[in-house]
């Protein structure tokens, strides 16, 4: 191991003293609760499920519920990213042949969530592992929680833009059309709800409504390179070649050297363009 990871690893190692206990009362708790003689888990029953047959997890949503929402806040925040400092921790000792400070007993995002229903970040996390799980339904309507949340919530657009993401990554575009519509109805202001919302719909073949909506993210967010791309690829798609490679030409501009997409793109659409030009077609 290197000087400079000994080194990290031993800082880590000596906060553990003053860390551990409280990790380990808040995070760790041993086995998963027993509920009417079953054992309750997450990979066999919903949050939803989860919240109202395990008694630990009940207890958090009762005591939080009736506490300041600032204090409600500060405890998900603390529960939530205490796992990445007690992941932290048993990396550490793991490499140093240590044993581990404790297992957690619910993924990480359960008791956040329990604690304040509408911390942003643990809902997502949630509804991922709810997807993974097979519970879709259960996971959209975390997912479309997000949309209802106040617009001042910190990083609320990014925590639903990752939502998309994942669903698109799941290629569940009908499911992410729903969302990136919910968000653009509830923030109308955000661009990236109808440049998502316009990716989906070319996704499903819808290319003069994805059209639109990518004129909209453009309209709201003027001169963004990424905007202009997306734009200029949906015209291409939609047939409108000549509008595509002039919308493609400002992204080439607007955009930073190390961005090769839009140049990518160009170049294909005006080899496309050159094609029905030389076999006389006509082009829009």
């Amino acid at each position: 191991m290197p000087v400079w990871q000994r080194q990290e690893v031993q800082e880590v190692l000596r906060e553990i003293d003053d860390f551990g206990p409280t990790l380990r009362r808040r995070k760790w708790i041993g086995p998963p609760m027993q509920g009417a003689g079953q054992i309750i888990t997450l990979d066999r029953h919903s949050f939803r499920e989860c919240l109202e047959k395990d008694e630990y997890l009940a207890g958090l949503r009762t005591e939080y519920a009736h506490k300041p929402a600032e204090e409600r806040r500060m405890a998900a925040d603390w529960e939530y990213h205490s796992a990445i400092a007690g992941s932290m921790f048993n990396d550490a000792l793991a490499r140093l042949g240590r044993a581990e400070v404790g297992v957690p007993s619910w993924p990480d995002g359960v008791l956040a969530l329990a604690i304040d229903p509408l911390f942003a970040p643990a809902i997502l996390t949630v509804g991922s592992v709810e997807y993974q799980l097979g519970r879709q339904d259960e996971a959209m309507e975390l997912f479309l929680t997000l949309t209802t949340l106040p617009a001042d919530e910190p990083d609320l657009s990014i925590i639903i833009d990752k939502a998309g993401e994942f669903l698109l990554d799941a290629e569940d575009y009908e499911r992410a059309r729903e969302l990136y519509a919910a968000a653009e109805k509830a923030f109308s202001h955000v661009a990236v709800y109808p440049a998502g919302l316009s990716y989906c719909l070319s996704r499903l073949g819808l290319h003069e409504e994805a059209v639109v909506k990518a004129r909209r993210a453009d309209t709201l967010a003027p001169g963004n390179h990424i905007h202009l791309n997306d734009l200029g690829w949906t015209l291409y798609q939609a047939g409108y070649l000549e509008k595509a490679e002039a919308t493609l030409e400002k992204s080439v501009r607007l955009a930073p050297p190390d961005y090769d997409l839009a140049r990518k793109n160009l170049e294909e659409v005006r080899d496309v363009l050159a094609g029905k030009r030389a076999r006389g077609e006509s082009v829009m």
